[in-house]
């Protein structure tokens, strides 16, 4: 493997406010330049990623093996990337958001919904959205206090996208809010169902980049870290959390199975050149 690098870090990970330092082995794989603002990543089968670059790039999906390795391009049909920002799946369907908005003022947030089997099969497919709006914001954009209907994360998980906002609040909250949107077509107006703190630490460590829903619980990325939730009770429970070892600009995360996450990180003047990080987890 040309393209593997194999290092060993250690991880904090904290299980219910006790601290651990565990060895994980991380493996490294470059990325082709073409995906050096990527923003989104989600498996789509056993054997293959599907990704696609930051709000501005060309509406196109990549189809990459598991490490890294661009195996197909997908054109989207009169589709603009607007501000992509996290993609999830379920069975039959892959659920691209246009979520993104940085200065809190878009009117025009949506899911595009993709068949799946077109985007294996096909080389140009068209998608069908699923518009919302927030039903908390009623200024566009609301005052400095009020920053919080960015999105960078969204996971399907009962029959509804849950997406996860990312704070840009001033004076910094470290507030997510976490809305459930339904799966079909249509226009809609969303209120928040939980609310999940992260810390106080400022945006570029504490604001959600991504997430990803695996075997009943919630994986939320940061900068510098992914935070493990889960619902009880009604409520979003941190069960765990796993400091990353330099800060970097992550924007993407998908759990294998119980033994293996994967990360990427857009390439940065902090982070350098775009990768794809393959972390085994004990």
């Amino acid at each position: 493997m040309d393209f593997l690098l194999g290092v060993f870090i250690s991880l904090s990970q904290i299980i219910s406010g006790s601290v651990a330092s565990v060895a994980q082995e991380i493996q490294e794989y470059p990325l082709d330049p073409k995906l050096n603002e990527i923003s989104g990543l989600e498996l789509l089968n056993d054997s293959t990623l599907i990704a696609f670059n930051d709000g501005g790039n060309e509406a196109i999906l990549y189809l990459l093996n598991l490490e890294g390795e661009i195996q197909k391009e997908v054109a989207l049909i009169d589709i603009k990337n607007r501000d992509w920002e996290d993609i999830t799946i379920d069975d039959e369907f892959v659920y691209l958001g246009d979520i993104g908005n940085n200065n809190n003022d878009r009117e025009n947030l949506a899911i595009i919904k993709l068949g799946k089997n077109e985007i294996l099969t096909k080389d140009a497919v068209e998608g069908e959205k699923i518009k919302f709006s927030y039903q908390e914001q009623s200024t566009f954009p609301p005052d400095q206090a009020s920053l919080f209907f960015d999105a960078e994360a969204m996971v399907v998980h009962n029959d509804s996208i849950w997406i996860f906002t990312k704070d840009r609040s001033i004076p910094y909250q470290g507030l997510s809010l976490v809305y459930k949107l339904p799966l079909e077509p249509g226009k809609y107006k969303i209120s928040a169902s939980y609310r999940i703190n992260l810390g106080k630490g400022g945006w570029w460590s504490d604001s959600v980049t991504a997430a990803d829903f695996f075997d009943g619980k919630f994986y939320v990325l940061t900068y510098n870290r992914y935070i493990v939730f889960e619902l009880a009770n009604d409520a979003l429970k941190m069960i765990s959390e796993h400091e990353l070892d330099r800060m970097a600009q992550r924007e993407s995360i998908v759990v294998l199975n119980k033994q293996t996450i994967f990360v990427a990180d857009e390439q940065s003047p902090i982070a350098g050149d775009v990768r794809l990080y393959k972390i085994s987890l004990p």
